[in-house]
């Protein structure tokens, strides 16, 4: 069980570097490349650069996303350990629940 942890965690960190070496190396290109000698339609240039900008904005709005998404999740978990812990639960008392018993 260890060893298999052991290897995601491994591929996890491959993966991770895969796309933050993707990202780097998409962005170096459109920027060096950004004045190049058009040759009009058809330009192989523009179509690299067409497909990098596409790479860099799904990359980046993917991992804007999963992040939103771990956050909310940390949120959510940690406001429910606290109200499972009774910090945030309301008190259940007649006092706390201010109610008169006469009429």
């Amino acid at each position: 069980m260890i060893a298999f942890k052991h290897h995601r965690q491994q591929i996890a960190m491959l993966l991770a570097v895969i796309i933050a070496m993707t990202l780097l190396f998409s962005s170096i290109f459109v920027l060096t490349h950004l004045n190049h000698d058009c040759t009009g339609m058809n330009c192989v240039v523009c179509s690299e650069l067409r497909t990098c900008i596409r790479t860099v904005h799904l990359l980046s709005q993917t991992l804007g996303s999963g992040i939103l998404f771990i956050f909310a999740y940390n949120c959510f978990k940690n406001q429910a350990r606290k109200y499972n812990a009774g910090i945030l639960s309301s008190r259940l008392s007649l006092v706390g629940l201010k109610v008169r018993l006469n009429r």
